[in-house]
């Protein structure tokens, strides 16, 4: 069982919710009426711009997305990645981290936290999920959003999304899941079609690469899909660190600059960049050449690096380029998170499975027992 009452991360709601959404999903989804489907509630998908502009009049939003446990191996790298990158309006670029449980240092996680990027969930064990049912969903995806929330100082309204490990999404029992317990997105389906996020109330503007894919109706529910990038073979990878390329700082640049033009003086959808932060690890030469990649698109007037929140907000709310500059949505101010945790952090060893596992929360002692999917709590 669940151990979240207290923490109210959508359990509140639970019975209500939950009977709805499993109506909505009693039944096959119909193909997507733009007519009927409309913003703010939902959307159909595809390259069209919401809100009927043109590429000129919209930003280029860039969704930069980290997957897997956060710790002392990428940390130097996420520092460096993130100083002094400003996107046009002044504030720092922002991304989001699909955390999983085992190895993740929840004081670095709150000091993300803290500077404006986005926690969501990607399971305590990261398992492959295809087969689970309802419930085993709820302890993995919910779970680790508990483990947020208790040990990063995580708002649990600030939870809303998920990512499945290895892409491998449950079906309609998956989705039944986070409308149930208050989550409203998930970010787990490749795709080769350019999209905006798109309502899942309605079939899949694209084709389904690792079934089961959802067939039910979810109202409310929002995709934000993966758009492949293609490599210099002509291939696709869902993840970037999935493409093939050749080993230097100039061809990383390269492969990288060639898939935002196709965005950029095209469609101007969302450019979606999926990595796992281990591919940087040790390969400076990556580094260097990714790192080159964005300072020369944060030199455009027009390139802002959101959340996966954000950029659904904005799929429902669009505003023109000017107004994007001053908007709220797109801030850097948030009197509501904790403070950074820096070096005030409780540094835990603990035994898990017989190994010694490395643990870090500066919002409590260390628990006694290492946190797993039936120990939330680690008593």
């Amino acid at each position: 069982m669940l151990l979240l009452l207290c923490v109210g991360v959508g359990v509140a709601m639970a019975s209500t919710n939950y009977t709805r959404s499993r109506r909505q999903a009693g039944g096959a989804a119909s193909s997507c009426d733009p007519r009927i489907c409309q913003i703010p509630d939902c959307y159909c998908g595809g390259p069209e711009i919401p809100g009927g502009y043109s590429p000129d009049q919209i930003p280029q939003f860039v969704l930069l997305t980290f997957d897997d446990a956060v710790n002392d191996l990428n940390k130097k790298f996420y520092e460096e990645l993130f100083a002094g990158r400003q996107n046009p309006n002044g504030c720092p670029i922002k991304a989001t981290f699909y955390v999983s449980h085992e190895w993740t240092d929840y004081a670095q996680v709150q000091d993300l936290y803290a500077d404006g990027h986005e926690m969501a969930s990607h399971t305590i064990t990261h398992s492959f999920g295809t087969n689970f049912n309802e419930e085993k969903w709820a302890n993995e995806v919910v779970g680790e959003a508990e483990l947020l929330v208790r040990y990063a100082g995580v708002n649990p309204a600030d939870v809303k999304g998920m990512r499945a490990p290895f892409l491998a999404v449950g079906g309609d029992k998956m989705f039944n899941m986070l409308s149930r317990y208050g989550f409203y997105y998930d970010s787990s389906m490749p795709t080769g079609t350019v999209s905006w996020p798109y309502s899942l109330q309605y079939k899949m503007p694209h084709s389904c690469s690792v079934k089961p894919c959802p067939s039910g109706s979810h109202k409310g529910m929002w995709e934000v899909p993966m758009k492949t990038l293609q490599d210099v073979r002509g291939g696709s990878c869902s993840m970037a660190d999935g493409c093939f390329y050749k080993e230097e700082a100039d061809e990383i640049q390269k492969i990288f600059t060639q898939n935002f033009l196709e965005h950029y003086t095209k469609s101007k959808a969302p450019f979606p960049l999926f990595f796992h932060a281990a591919w940087f690890f040790n390969r400076p030469y990556r580094k260097d050449g990714f790192l080159r990649f964005i300072d020369s698109i944060l030199k455009l007037p027009d390139v802002y690096f959101v959340t996966s929140q954000e950029i659904i907000s904005w799929t429902r709310f669009p505003e023109p380029l000017p107004n994007v500059h001053s908007s709220s949505l797109f801030h850097c101010n948030f009197p509501d998170r904790p403070a950074r945790c820096g070096r005030k952090k409780n540094k835990c060893q603990l035994s898990h499975k017989g190994d010694k596992r490395q643990f870090a929360t500066c919002q409590q002692q260390c628990p006694n027992n290492y946190p797993w999917v039936n120990n939330l709590n680690g008593d």
